[in-house]
């Protein structure tokens, strides 16, 4: 959010990432300690919900059975998409131009309203999307509901949890993920066992619930995000609407881009469920599950907490810094990630067996597979960072789109001749594509700079 236009913003951060040479290996070493230090924090944030969705696999396959764990595990990516559309955009904007300053942001500011306006936007028009897609999959009444609630519940529980994320408070993100993650455990299997049916339905209600328990409670100052009493105290629209129009220019490409992102299991989970049905889709989504979750328990801390403080870095023109901290962040995925599939490889027979219980088999070398394309996806996520950083999502979202053109040809073509395995192996080739088109358009733009600077 400033007047000077993006050459000069890039020629700056151009001048000063070349100070990075002639940094010392201690002052590198200094400047990945807040980096780690937040890591931790996030990480102790990931391990109650790392636990609880590691265990809810297993779980709730038995608890269901594996063809309505295979039917819901085709509604929730749609539903996820859609968040990902509503909330993503303004997630990713208020990480980008969240004020240093707490006058800035906090409840009455113009940035708190323009935040407050947006979700209220998001959620009006993710109601109005979600209607004709359970229409045209003929749900019955009460599964609208559910589902409707599920999605209002969820973008604003994220839409504030971003908030805290933004203003660097690591310990209220890991009170309310805990409460939620656990939450997200017990409600369901509670609703389950009370109500005596095997439908999928209830689970989505009790995932519902858990999104809404922490917005009841507010633990950690998480409803401060949109506290509405304040925002609406020194009425503002001209100012609000100037600051969320911004917040849309940068994030509209960045929501698409996340829609797509949670499009793609989707394509693959929609493919096996026609030429294999609901159980074969609930088997691979069940092995989906376990592989990125047991590996985004590790990664996922590093992006949470390298975000904001890129973000933050760039904003106070510390640009060198910044990239720096995308490198030591890459570094840390890639030394978490050897031995963590070292041990998806060693146990992946025991481990698939769990997930599926001893009726459902899958070929165990499917499980390290979908680990490492789980890692691939947390490493794009920083590598297309410099892309993000100087506002060059149109660029990302391009690559996006080739990546799930890629999934529908490969799935709908593979599927049907070689089964669940080949969606495994174009869920792998999808994330190389993604990370090759991204980082050849990063060295493009480094190039097309340092030519303009000579």
């Amino acid at each position: 959010m400033t007047s000077r236009s993006r050459e000069e913003v890039l020629s700056e951060a151009l001048d000063a990432e070349t100070l990075i040479e002639a940094e010392t290996c201690q002052g590198s070493l200094q400047s990945a300690g807040p980096l780690v230090r937040d890591s931790l924090s996030y990480l102790v944030s990931k391990v109650v919900p790392g636990f609880f969705g590691l265990v809810s696999v297993p779980v709730f396959v038995r608890l269901i059975g594996i063809e309505e764990y295979g039917r819901l595990s085709v509604i929730l990516p749609v539903l996820l998409a859609l968040v990902g559309f509503g909330s993503g955009w303004l997630q990713q904007s208020i990480l980008r131009f969240h004020p240093s300053s707490e006058d800035s942001s906090g409840p009455g500011s113009p940035f708190h309203r323009a935040v407050l306006l947006g979700t209220t936007y998001a959620v009006l028009v993710l109601a109005l999307a979600l209607a004709p897609i359970l229409l045209a999959m003929r749900y019955r009444w009460s599964m609208w509901i559910i589902a409707e609630v599920y999605c209002f519940v969820q973008l604003v529980y994220l839409v504030c949890l971003t908030g805290l994320q933004a203003r660097l408070q690591p310990r209220s993100v890991v009170m309310n993920e805990a409460l939620r993650s656990a939450a997200g455990f017990l409600l369901p299997v509670c609703l389950v066992m009370v109500a005596g049916g095997r439908s999928f339905f209830l689970l989505l209600l009790g995932l519902a619930l858990a999104y809404a328990l922490p917005l009841a409670v507010g633990a950690g100052g998480l409803r401060s995000s949109l506290e509405i009493t304040s925002a609406v105290a020194k009425p503002d629209q001209g100012e609000s609407s100037r600051v969320l129009k911004e917040l849309w220019r940068f994030g509209w490409a960045v929501g698409v881009w996340l829609m797509l992102c949670q499009t793609l299991p989707i394509v693959g989970r929609s493919a096996i469920q026609r030429y294999g049905g609901y159980a074969q889709a609930g088997v691979y989504a069940s092995l989906y599950e376990l592989a990125v979750r047991s590996f985004s328990l590790f990664a996922a801390p590093v992006t949470q907490a390298a975000h904001p403080r890129i973000m933050r870095l760039w904003n106070l023109g510390d640009y060198a810094t910044a990239r720096q901290t995308i490198g030591h962040a890459i570094r840390m995925q890639v030394l978490m990630f050897i031995p963590v599939e070292v041990v998806g490889i060693l146990f992946a027979s025991p481990l698939t067996r769990l997930a599926l219980g001893a009726d459902n088999r899958a070929p165990s070398s499917l499980l390290p597979l979908l680990m490492l394309g789980g890692f691939l996806w947390q490493i794009a996520l920083l590598v297309h960072k410099p892309l993000e950083i100087v506002q060059r999502t149109g660029t990302m979202l391009c690559g996006m789109v080739a990546v799930l053109l890629i999934e529908c040809a490969g799935n709908y073509t593979l599927i049907p001749r070689f089964g669940m395995t080949a969606a495994v192996y174009v869920f792998l080739g999808g994330a190389l594509a993604y990370i090759a088109f991204v980082a050849f358009h990063s060295v493009l733009l480094r190039e097309r700079l340092e030519r303009a600077s000579v």
